[in-house]
């Protein structure tokens, strides 16, 4: 056995220390297995003598005959368990007479792996959710705003219709004041003026039935207008909500992709350097 290997051989139980996972060690020459320290839990059920050509796929023998360090990482078909390989050349007077490889558990960076595919899968569901839901705050946002011209030109609407009211009550004033005289009138022309004393009689009624129309409408004109500021305040208030409420959504998109960029992190994390 080459001294460099037996020295690696001798001190197998110390290489395994030097791992802060539990790990197994295996230790090849040029043709076969020298050396093999299972760990607690990971054991490739590799025994001494196993051939170099047993083994011509895995890492430690492509390692050994690049004459470069490999780092593999392997999934839990083989063994049962996830794993990453770490093989290094042993080098004697510029020559590889052999290669010494680490094996330890991948489970905690696996997991760690999975954990972060699901939290940026779900972190990019919520903020696509979320965008949505500040896009149709905004909308509603929009929508209010318009209601809230809508209203304002009602408004003006309702003050064009007071206008005219005011309008029809002063004729109907001004009417029942001609319908009054015209009763005056008629009673001073006394048998020839009856039949004007009708139409003086019923144009006051005109009149007055005139005027409790325009306060009817007048009255009902006010309602409405009170609805209308009702409406206003309302829509202000919600028009404020909503621009809080969008605000608060686009904070919360940015919370979403900083915590999307820290799975991304822990996604490199969980990459095994070659």
């Amino acid at each position: 056995m080459n001294p460099k290997l037996k020295v690696i051989v001798d001190s197998i139980d110390f290489y395994q220390a030097t791992y802060p996972e539990d790990a197994c060690i295996l230790i090849f020459d040029t043709e076969k297995v020298i050396g093999y320290k299972q760990g607690k839990k990971v054991d490739l059920k590799i025994t001494l003598s196993e051939t170099v050509e047993q083994h011509r796929n895995t890492t430690s023998v492509r390692a050994m005959r690049s004459g470069k360090i490999l780092r593999e990482e392997r999934s839990a078909e083989g063994f049962g368990f996830p794993y990453i390989a770490s093989s290094v050349p042993v080098v004697d007077n510029g020559k590889v007479v052999g290669v010494v490889t680490g094996v330890i558990s991948n489970f905690r960076v696996s997991n760690m792996r999975i954990v972060a595919e699901e939290l940026s899968a779900a972190v990019q569901e919520m903020s696509a959710t979320t965008e949505q839901l500040a896009h149709a705050s905004s909308d509603v946002s929009n929508r209010i705003e318009e209601l809230s011209q809508y209203a304002e030109l009602m408004n003006g609407n309702i003050q064009q219709i007071n206008s005219i009211v005011n309008a029809v009550k002063d004729i109907a004033m001004h009417s029942k004041i001609l319908g009054l005289n015209a009763s005056i009138e008629a009673a001073r022309s006394g048998e020839h003026g009856r039949g004007f004393a009708v139409v003086a009689n019923e144009i006051q009624k005109m009149a007055q039935n005139s005027t409790d129309s325009a306060n009817n409408i007048a009255k009902q004109l006010v309602d409405i207008t009170d609805s209308i500021e009702h409406i206003n305040a309302y829509t202000k208030q919600i028009s404020s909500f909503t621009e809080e409420y969008t605000a608060s959504m686009h904070e919360m998109s940015e919370g979403y992709t900083s915590i999307n960029k820290i799975g991304q992190k822990l996604l490199n994390l969980g990459e095994v350097n070659h």
